[in-house]
């Protein structure tokens, strides 16, 4: 239980599973990664935090921050990625 990403037509959307709401911004398919992947990166940018305790306008400017380092984190992750 907790949230998930739902994935139709180039776009993600967040939903929690317990409510089976969907919830906050959708993620398009951009920067070489689709919606799913870049949803998932939200999520673990987001760490330990549960996206569903956000209010919408919390989620939105939190969607917001890591949209502005996005690209960095892609560069962590390849690099990461090389390594192994």
């Amino acid at each position: 239980m907790g949230v998930r990403v739902l994935y139709a037509d180039g776009a993600a959307a967040l939903y929690c599973s317990v409510t089976e709401i969907a919830f906050g911004p959708l993620f398009l398919d951009d920067k070489g990664h689709d919606g799913i992947e870049r949803a998932e990166a939200f999520l673990g940018w987001l760490g330990a935090r549960d996206a569903r305790l956000f209010s919408e306008p919390q989620l939105i400017d939190l969607v917001q921050q890591w949209r502005a380092q996005e690209d960095e984190q892609w560069k962590r992750l390849e690099e990461v990625n090389d390594l192994t």
